[in-house]
């Protein structure tokens, strides 16, 4: 049996990001959407990437992606998280 490699580039992702931005006009605020470990190609690496592009709004599935994102990119961008805000699970921002 074969195996397969799947090869991330970060730099990629940061010019993608700068191009949908450039495209979407100055009054509009682009995001980034991280699901889980980012498929497989690390959401901290994924987020950390992001972040020095200059994205400043991540969004998330579940509240236990939003730490993980937070830890990854510190406190300074926003972090939504789609699946709802429960009192008892604040997302810190240290």
């Amino acid at each position: 049996m074969t195996a397969a490699t799947l090869t991330i580039d970060l730099d990629a992702i940061a010019a993608n990001r700068a191009a949908l931005d450039r495209l979407s006009g100055g009054d509009v605020q682009t995001a980034a959407v991280v699901k889980a470990d980012g498929y497989g190609l690390s959401a901290k690496r994924v987020s950390e990437t992001l972040a020095g592009a200059g994205v400043t709004s991540f969004f998330v599935a579940e509240a236990s992606e939003a730490i993980a994102v937070r830890e990854a990119v510190g406190s300074a961008p926003d972090i939504y998280v789609f699946s709802g805000h429960m009192a008892w699970l604040a997302i810190p921002r240290v």
